[in-house]
């Protein structure tokens, strides 16, 4: 999908038609995989026509005051119109933290630690050193 959405957006400029078979490629690739796309990667597409939204190449950017202030993003290749509106304070929803159902630390995993302790060098190199005098000794 990272391809796609690099490449989509390299070739806006000199060809609208591949831009929005990439971007048509790439969100048939999400849906079949059945993996969610990033708000973020999401606003920078077109909903009708999946051509990459560049303001001043493929789309037209404006502030809009009434009847809800915002930002209207227009698409220069099919004219679809895209309304985000502002508001101070106002936060997405993967930004809160409530979003967030669980975070996991594994570095403080007791296990972990153990594991790695006797596997760094020294610990391997003494080990060996042990081996080889009881070895000689007998």
């Amino acid at each position: 999908m990272n391809y796609l959405y690099q490449a989509s957006h390299f070739i806006a400029s000199k060809n609208r038609v591949a831009a929005s078979y990439f971007g048509n490629n790439m969100v048939a690739c999400a849906k079949k995989a059945v993996i969610r796309m990033e708000p973020n990667l999401k606003r920078t597409i077109c909903k009708s026509c999946q051509s990459p939204l560049i303001p001043g190449e493929t789309a037209r950017v404006r502030l809009v005051s009434k009847p809800i202030k915002g930002i209207k993003w227009t698409c220069l290749t099919c004219m679809n119109t895209k309304r985000y509106p502002t508001k101070k304070g106002c936060k997405l929803w993967l930004d809160q933290s409530e979003s967030l159902v669980e975070t996991l630390d594994f570095t403080k995993n007791k296990n972990v630690e153990k594991r790695s302790s006797v596997d760094t060098p020294e610990k391997v190199g003494e080990q060996i050193q042990i081996t080889k005098k009881n070895n000689d000794k007998e």
